[in-house]
């Protein structure tokens, strides 16, 4: 499980809002694995997290475009990138039907994904949103 109490927070509060959101999401794929959760209840917590991901990146890239950031190209690929593997751990797992995978995903390449992206990239982009519209 993520406690969100350990993971960096940003100078932006409402991006620490959506990554609570997501913490809350992954902890809850994380049970439904644990308990041996049927595929359709997996499936739709997986679909839940990927569409919340999705809006949570479009709004934080349009903020960026909205004060000018400068690594705003930089950020959005990085999105693009998490958002390409997260669709294609889905479609394995579909394929394969191994929890597993989803598990590895979830447990632990996301929480290390999030740690690093929120301690570089989401750092800085707060720090510049909340100079430019403040926080």
């Amino acid at each position: 499980m993520i406690a969100f109490a350990e993971l960096p927070k940003v100078a932006f509060n409402e991006m620490n809002t959506v990554h609570a959101e997501e913490v809350e999401q992954l902890n809850h794929i994380e049970t439904l694995l644990d308990t041996g959760a049927p595929e359709t209840a997996l499936s739709q917590a997986l679909e839940a997290l990927f569409f919340h991901t999705r809006e949570h990146f479009a709004n934080e890239e349009h903020l960026m475009r909205e004060v000018g950031f400068p690594a705003f190209e930089m950020h959005k690929a990085e999105h693009d990138r998490a958002l390409n593997a997260f669709q294609l751990v889905m479609m394995e797992w579909r394929n394969r039907n191994d929890d597993e995978i989803i598990r590895d995903y979830i447990c632990t390449d996301t929480p290390q994904w999030l740690q690093q992206h929120i301690a570089t990239m989401d750092t800085v982009t707060a720090n510049f949103i909340a100079m430019v519209k403040g926080s």
